[in-house]
Order: structure tokens, then sequence, then C-alpha cells
């Protein structure tokens, strides 16, 4: 037996029971400020199990976080790799990971302590147990935490204050057992002084006293603890005290002192039979009681024999259960048939060895209406440790005290199915560190003491097709391949739908998949296909919607009404009709019972089934309200998107009747205005062509000019086929409602969209259309200059730079007319561009100076920076690289830092410029800002753009050559897969060995007819 200070000289060495203090080979280590030792504390209490950063700034910062948290940690684990050296905590995917060895905390040498004294006294040897636990005590030097901020040490000093007084609970009862001293029974009164409404330290005053010949004193602490609970919480003794008593005034033998006993037992459990304890003796005397405690119960179901995936789940599972020195707990949540249960029992089953003292399983039915109440719960796992029925404490409380001492000392996991929330669990937590608690419910319950939260999601694609061929056979699987990968995701990879597929194809084996498939078509459908017996998809999801508040059941149901992949928060009070704030509250309501998911960055999504489902829900008891229709709620969506965009766009967007502005025609969109869309594309386009579906879309002219808006905000690349579907649906609309406005902006949103992708004929047609109607109808003069300076950019795209120079002088005649100076200086440079494409670099220099002095009077440093990138490239071009570099570095200059679009393809230009000049490590450098700058705006050709520069720059130094060749291989697999035109020379220079990438079909599904 080791003494507390009998540690390890050399290594690591740190105790936080008290100050948090550190050593290495003797020597104290300096470990930083509070915060940082407070990183510390928490990598150190979970020494050798990794940890997530996100679960680190919960830790440090709860609800409030700084602005980067993320950063803030990395600092902080900087640090202590400085002072800790190669010991310190090590970088893992997402996390990290604090190695110690066994034996470097002093929670983990209390661990060892305590086992010790629980192996002595199973033996009998209490006093040696009680001078082992007085060792463990010594280790509490204080407070402990002492001074660390932060919701995790804070719950932790609060844990570890707890702890000391179990073990000196512990303590004392080994003392008593072995034979009480006045020494015993003075510290006693002192404890029983400072915590005077904890009874067991009064029954071992009682005992002690008795022990001694003190009777009547005995008897005297039983009625000051009597008094003091009625006094302090209006109830009487409990039933350790009340059957102490009774026993002391019948002087039954087997109170008196017990006899020192040999180290040899027949049962850990068993105990000297010559002086049983009371029935409130310590828990390790439990065999004692009036009813056996040595049950071992296996109550947990039985495995799927085809349990499928969730591999990094179950390891993390086990990890969190396994932690040693506290009482973990473990919940899974997610929406209904996700396969919680599922996974809660597959962990069960894997960890069974290392509870050798039983497992507890119990429904507890949070989900369907009827959740067994926590008094019921405990009481059905006292029968199943052996208690009677005429045995179980009469209240809650009482109850739950009851089961925590069963448990005490002992290893069993508790698993709780289908919790409804955390009130229901918290009666049923075992009390002292050994047990581990597993819990399923679809609502998240981070607030249950030491929770460690898995959020189970759907099946990756591959897993859910691992579940179906384990059913139906991995022949008849391979046989209808591409059929079964489909089938999966009609099921939204959600576990219990791929299982009822699958157990209906197991019972036919005559149907084919593509059967199946037929009768999955439609939304509609789908939800009564996906039942077999008595499982069904709908049923999982309505056991959740009918736990719903009605104003929660109106967000469930309006918020799938649009078919958009996510919602913003905005866009959820769009919906809703509600102020953001509360439309916010509401929604992370239904993400906390699991029927909304969560996706970064701050979005919220439906499960595809949970979508059909809800689609499918009417109001209860009442019409549906006017503002509720699907018409109204995709009305105000729009508008809302309207708003944005306009706002995106500028004060020219609020004079004309049309978002845009002349910068904004030229590509490239306008900094944070571009992209508060640009990710977006796939919902944009897809509210755009359900709202224009609509038989009476009562806010068309909003649609088209959203449309149109967006397009001319950013460069679409790969938002082209969504955007196009949406103005194909749009245009019909527009000319079945007689709408020439709205004509004309849907004809320009295909015409621009098909000049990007490079179908010319079509776009030209469009793009004529659109400026004939706009001359023939007198529609508004901005559409009329969009219609010019989209042919002309589509004319300098084919190689016929004189139509491009004719195209853009008509647009400036109509932005002159109109006096809108901003379009005017904006055009004047796509006008240079034109000329430059003529060979008239004279011609090309004196536009952008005419637009220079416009931006100037209109002191707008964004055109400015335009015009100055614009005459760095023609510098360029003539062979004036040292002219270039200026131009563009000053144009980088005016640029706003969160204008990425912009700043990432003037950094192209430098580069380009640099390695003209011989300055390839610059080169290089511009070229790699440029990847980053591109790949944070979102921008995907200009990040497969920023990679080919960055490899030709890697590529003019000999040693780098591998370098050169990665980066334009990547750069090569974007621009290819997109169609741009820029891949072949990229091709050539990977060399033929490179397999082609087939670049994805283009367009014929909503070219216009």
């Amino acid at each position: 037996m080791r003494a507390e200070g009998d540690w390890p000289v050399g290594g690591l060495r740190f105790t936080v029971l008290g100050p948090l203090r550190g050593w290495r080979d003797g020597g104290e280590l300096v470990l930083g400020s509070p915060q940082q030792r407070s990183l510390l504390l928490a990598l150190l209490l979970r020494a050798n199990h990794p940890v997530s950063t996100g679960q680190l700034v919960d830790d440090l910062w709860g609800d409030d976080p700084p602005a980067k948290p993320s950063a803030v940690i990395r600092t902080y684990v900087h640090r202590l790799r400085r002072v800790l050296g190669p010991a310190a905590p090590t970088t893992l995917s997402g996390g990290y990971l604090f190695a110690l060895d066994a034996g470097g905390l002093d929670t983990h040498r209390i661990e060892e302590l305590l086992g010790e004294a629980r192996e002595l006294r199973t033996a009998g040897q209490h006093a040696r147990a009680a001078a082992v636990l007085r060792s463990a005590l010594a280790l509490w030097q204080g407070e402990p935490m002492t001074g660390l901020p932060g919701p995790y040490a804070e719950r932790q000093r609060g844990e570890w204050a707890e702890r000391r007084v179990t073990v000196l609970e512990s303590c004392l009862e080994a003392e008593v057992e072995a034979g009480p001293s006045g020494e015993a029974v003075a510290e006693l009164a002192a404890v029983v002084a400072e915590y005077p409404l904890r009874e067991r330290f009064s029954e071992l005053l009682m005992l002690a006293l008795y022990r001694t010949g003190r009777q009547a004193e005995a008897l005297g602490v039983y009625r000051a603890a009597d008094r003091r609970l009625r006094a302090q919480l209006g109830v009487s003794a409990g039933p350790g005290l009340r059957e102490l008593q009774r026993r002391i005034l019948v002087a039954d033998a087997a109170l008196v002192a017990p006899a020192p006993t040999s180290a040899s037992t027949s049962s850990p459990s068993a105990t000297p039979t010559s002086s049983p304890a009371p029935t409130t003796a310590r828990p390790a005397a439990a065999a004692r009681a009036p009813y056996p405690a040595a049950v071992r119960p296996t109550q947990v179901p039985a495995d799927l024999a085809d349990f499928t995936g969730r591999e990094a789940q179950t390891e993390a599972l086990r990890a969190v259960l396994l932690s040693p020195g506290t009482m973990p707990v473990a919940t899974v949540s997610g929406l209904g048939g996700v396969g919680k249960t599922a996974l809660a029992v597959h962990v069960a089953h894997t960890l069974a060895a290392d509870f050798p003292d039983g497992q507890l399983y119990l429904d507890l039915h949070g989900a369907d209406g009827r959740p067994t109440r926590p008094e019921e719960a405990v009481g059905a796992f006292l029968r199943s440790l052996g208690v009677p029925a005429e045995g179980l404490a009469p209240g809650l409380a009482e109850r739950s005290a009851q089961f925590r001492s069963l448990l005490s000392g002992r290893r069993v996991l508790v698993v709780l199915d289908n919790a409804r929330d955390a009130e229901q669990i918290r009666p049923l937590l075992p009390g002292r560190a050994g047990c581990a608690v597993l819990v399923t419910s679809r609502a998240r319950l981070g607030s249950l003491p030491n929770a460690h939260v898995v959020e189970l999601t759907a099946f990756a694609p591959q897993e859910a097709l691992g579940l179906l061929e384990r059913v139906v056979g991995g022949q008849r699987l391979r046989a209808e391949a591409d059929t079964a990968g489909e089938l999966v995701r009609l099921c939204g990879h959600l576990p219990l739908a791929v299982r009822i597929l699958a157990a209906r194809l197991a019972c036919r084996p005559g149907w084919s998949m593509a059967r199946l498939l037929d009768k999955l078509a439609g939304d509609r459908r789908r939800l009564d296909v996906l039942r077999a017996g008595d499982l069904a998809v709908e049923s999982a999801f309505r056991f959740g919607y009918d736990q719903l508040t009605p104003e929660q059941a109106r967000a469930f149901r309006l918020l799938a009404v649009p078919e958009v992949p996510d919602l913003s928060p905005g866009a959820v009070a769009a919906v809703l009709g509600l102020p953001e704030q509360e439309a916010e509250e509401l929604a992370e309501s239904l993400v906390d019972c699991s029927m909304l998911e969560t996706a970064p960055p701050d979005r919220y999504r439906y499960h595809d089934l949970l979508r059909a489902f809800a689609l499918q829900l009417a109001p209860e008891g009442e019409a549906e309200a006017e503002g509720d229709r699907p018409a109204a709620v995709l009305t105000r969506l729009v508008a809302r998107h309207h708003g944005e965009t306009v706002a995106a766009l500028g004060p020219a967007a609020a004079r004309a009747a049309l978002p845009f502005t002349g910068a904004a025609a030229r590509g490239g969109g306008c900094g944070t205005a571009a992209a508060h869309g640009r990710g977006d594309y796939r919902g944009i386009g897809a509210l755009v062509g359900q709202y224009a579906a609509l038989p009476e879309p009562p806010r068309l002219d909003l649609a088209a000019e959203l449309l149109l808006g967006y397009v001319l905000l950013c460069e679409t690349g790969q938002a082209a086929r969504p955007l196009g579907h949406a103005a194909k649906v749009l245009l019909h609309a527009a000319v079945r409602a007689g709408d020439r406005t709205g004509e004309v902006r849907a004809r320009l949103v295909l015409g621009r969209l098909l000049t990007e992708v490079g179908s010319e004929p079509a776009a030209l047609a469009e793009l004529f259309r659109a400026r004939d109607l706009c001359t023939a109808h007198d529609l508004p003069g901005p559409l009329l200059a969009l219609a010019h300076a989209s042919l002309a950019a589509l004319f300098a795209q084919v190689g016929r730079p004189g139509d491009a120079v004719d195209g853009f002088t008509a647009a400036i005649s109509v932005w002159e007319r109109l006096g809108d100076r901003r379009s005017v200086a904006a055009e004047l440079l796509n006008l240079a561009g034109a000329f430059t494409g003529l060979g008239r670099s004279e011609a090309a220099v004196r536009v952008v100076d005419q637009s220079l002095l416009i931006c100037h009077e209109l002191a707008d440093h964004e055109l400015q920076a335009l015009a100055l990138d614009s005459l760095g490239t023609i510098a360029h071009d003539r062979g004036e690289y040292e002219q270039a570099l200026r131009h563009h570095r000053n144009a980088l200059a005016l640029l706003r830092p969160d204008d990425r679009r912009r700043t990432g393809r003037t950094l192209l230009r430098l580069a380009e410029s640099l390695r003209a000049v011989g300055r390839g490590e610059e080169a290089v450098a511009a070229a790699g800002r440029a990847v980053e700058v591109l790949t944070l705006d979102g921008d995907r050709r200009g990040r497969g753009l920023a990679l080919a520069a960055l490899g030709d720059a890697l590529a003019d130094h000999d040693a780098t050559e591998d370098a050169a060749r990665a980066h334009r291989s990547e750069a090569y697999d974007i621009l290819a897969s997109i169609g741009s035109p820029e891949a072949a020379r990229l091709r050539e220079l990977i060399g033929p060995a490179r397999p082609a990438v087939r670049p994805r079909r283009q367009w014929p599904s909503w070219l216009p007819a």
C-alpha cells in the first residue's frame, strides 16, 4: 500500500483536488492563466480519451463562447505544449488527447485507494480500510480546482467536493465497524454539526455512541436529528434512523462492535456473520439487509444479429461509459427510427464484461404519450435487484436513495431507453463511480450531470446498403445494385425505413427491387409503403408529433412547405410570420426534440421522410388559417429573400424596378453582399421554381426580381442547373400570366446562365428576345441596359469584340440617360475589356480613366479597386509588368477584407505579373493566398483557377515539381467537372496518364423550347 505521498518522482504529476498544480521530474510547472488551466483540467480528467474541440468550448465557456473559440483553444494548447514538452496534449481529428501514465493524477490515486479500501472492507479488515481511506482524504488540499473558471470546472468542483464527503462517510463507517474510539465519536459529532441534514452521519454517531456504552446519548442524537429534519425540511427522520433507534431501544445484540475477522471470505459481498450491521450500515454491508443485494440483473434485450455500421458512435459511447473516476452518463438522441435503441443495446452487449455486477434496462415510453413515472421506474429496478415489494421505500426521494445505496460499490450499467426528458432520468442515476448510465431519447439531455451527448443521424449511404445486404443477401443486392442505391436514398438512409424495406423484400423473394422502387415514387405514397408488420416509419414520427405544443406543431408543418434544402433563422421567421428571435426559439425547440435538424452554419433542415410526414399533416380541430396556406407561406419567404437581395445589390436596386447594379452586371458579386446567398443557390432555385409553379402565385414579380438579382450577385458556377430550372418555370409562368417584365427577367437569367456554361446560340436567342421585348414594350431602362450588357459579354466570349464594344456602349448610353453614374463607371470597365480584345489598349486605358474619375467623384473605393485592377491587366498585356504590379497592389489595398471574390481574383492577376518578372517566391505566396481566400468564399471555379496558378508558380522551381503537379491535378478535377475551358491546358500539363474527367451534361433539361 502506498501512502498519498508515494507518487513516482519522475515524469508528469498533477493535482486538482485543491489548486491545479503540476510537476515534471519533481520541479513544479507554471501552467498559465486560469482559463488555460481550465482547459488543462478538462483534458486531465478525461486523460487517455479523445476530447472534441466542441466539447472543450462548452467546458470553458458554455453558452457564451468568444468570437473564435477554436482559435483560443489552439493557443492554449500551444502554450501548454511549450510547458509540458513531449508529454503535452496531442491533436486528433477534431479534438485533443492527453496521454497520462497511471498514477499521474491525484484523482486517479484516489480511485486506486478506494478500490483497495473496498477490498479490505470486503475482507473484514476495517481498521486497515479506514487507514487507506484516511490517505485518500489527505489528497484533498482545500477546495477542488480552486479558482478555475468555466462550466466544466464548476461542475467538477461540486462533484469532487461531494465525493470527499462520501469518502469521509466510508472512512467513518470503517472506523465504526473496526470498533469506535473516543476520537472517532468526537469527529463524528463535529461532522454531524457540519452536515446536519445528512442522516447517514447521524446514524454513524448513534452507532458509535451505542458501541462505546453511551446509549442515552445515542438516542439523543436521534431526537436532535428528527427535530432538525422537521424544522428545516418538514419531514421526519428517515427509515435508516428510525430502524437504528428501534434496534437500540430493543438492545439488538447485532449492534455490538464486531470482532476483527480474517482476510479470507467466501464472497466479495460477504460480511462477518457474527456481527451484522444495521439496515442502514455502509453499502458494502448490504448483504445484511432484510432483502438480498447480490442479484445480478441482465435485462438488456438481445443484440440485433444484423446490426450494421455506427462504428464511430459505438467507440465514442464505450469511451464515455468506461471513463474512470466519475459516474458517466451517455445520451443518444435523434429522430424516431434513426436506430437509437439498436445502438444502445449493441453498445451494452459490448460492455457486458466491463460491468460484472449486471445490466439494468427499462423502456421509459417517453415518446409514445405514456411516459413511465420515475418512482415506478426506480421501483422496477429495486425489484430487479432483489428488493421485495414490501421493502420498497414509500416516496420517490427515499426510493431513489435506496437505489443508489444498492448500487454503491458495484459496477452496473443502467440502460434507460426512450426517455422523455432529464426530469424523468435524474432519480434513476446511481450516486457513485463504478456504475454508468446509457440513455436514449428524442430530446437532447445535455443538462444531466456528467452527460455526454451523441447525436445520431441517418445512415451513411454505404451503411444503409450494408443493412439491406445483410437482410436480403449479397447476391440479390448485387443483381440490382443501382436500384438498391436509389431505394435507400428514397428512404433518406433512415435505419427503420431501410429495415422495413428489407423485411418486405425478404418476405417476398419473387419481388424485384425495381418493383418496390415504383411503389416508393412520390412523397405522399412513400410513408404508406414504409410499413411492415408492427413497424411503420409514420408511427415513429407520429409519436414525436403528438408530444408537440400547438405552436411547435404549427411550426413543424409550415417549415416543411418550402421545398428547399435548409432554412436560415431569418427564413424560418419569414415562413412562420414571427419575429426572428421567437421563430428561432421555436425551431430550436423542434431540434431539441429531434423533429428538425441543424446544419452548419446556422441552418435548419428536415430529414426527407420527416418532411414528407409534415406535408401530409393538417391542423387538428380547426380550419387552416389564411396565412398558413402554402401560397402565403411561400410569398413571405420570397419577400424575405427579395429584400435581402435588394439590400445586397445596393441603392440602384431601390431606384430601379430591378435588383441589380452595373457592378453586379459585370460579374463577381459585391463582397459580403454576394456572399449572403451564393451557397444557397439550390434553395433559391427550388424556392423560385416552386413558387412560379403555383396556380396563381400572388407576387410573381418578386420571384422574378429575386432570381435575376441573385444571378447578378455572383458568378453562378455549379449553381447554373438549379437556377436554370427555376428560370424555365418562371418563364412559363410569366408568359402564361402575360407578364412582359417577368418574362424579360426570366430570359435574362437564362441568357446569362447559358453564356456562362458555353451554350452560346441558345444564350444569344434569349438575350435578343429580352432586348427586343424591352424596346417593344418600353420596359424599365435598367432591364434594357442589362440586356445590352449581357449581349455584349456574350459577344466578347465568342470572339466578336467589335459587337461587344457596341453593346457596352449602348448600355452606357442607357445608364447615362437614367443618371446612374455608378453603373456608367462599372460599364466603362466592361467596355475597356472589349477594347482590349480588339487590341486597342490606348482606348481601353482612356475609358478606365473615365471610370476612375467617376469613382473619385462618388468616393466609391470598391469600384475604384476594380478600375485599378483593370489597369493592371491592361499593363500586363502590354508587357509593362512593374506597372501592372503597382496597379494590382493598389487595388488590393482598396478592397474590403470580406470581399473575398474580388480579392482572390486580383491576387491571381498579381501572381501572374509576379511570375512575369521572375519573382517566383512572391508569386507562390500570392497564388497560395488566392487559394485560401477563394476557398473561404465558396467560389469553386475560382478555387480551381487559383490552384492552377499555384501549380504554375511552383513549376517555376524544379525542386517543387511534385507539388506543382499535385495542385494542377486538383485544379483539373475541379475545372473539368464543371466544364471550364481552362481544364484542357491543365490536362496537357499533367500528362496523358491522367484519366479525363467527364464534365456534367450541360443543361438539356432546362433549355427553353
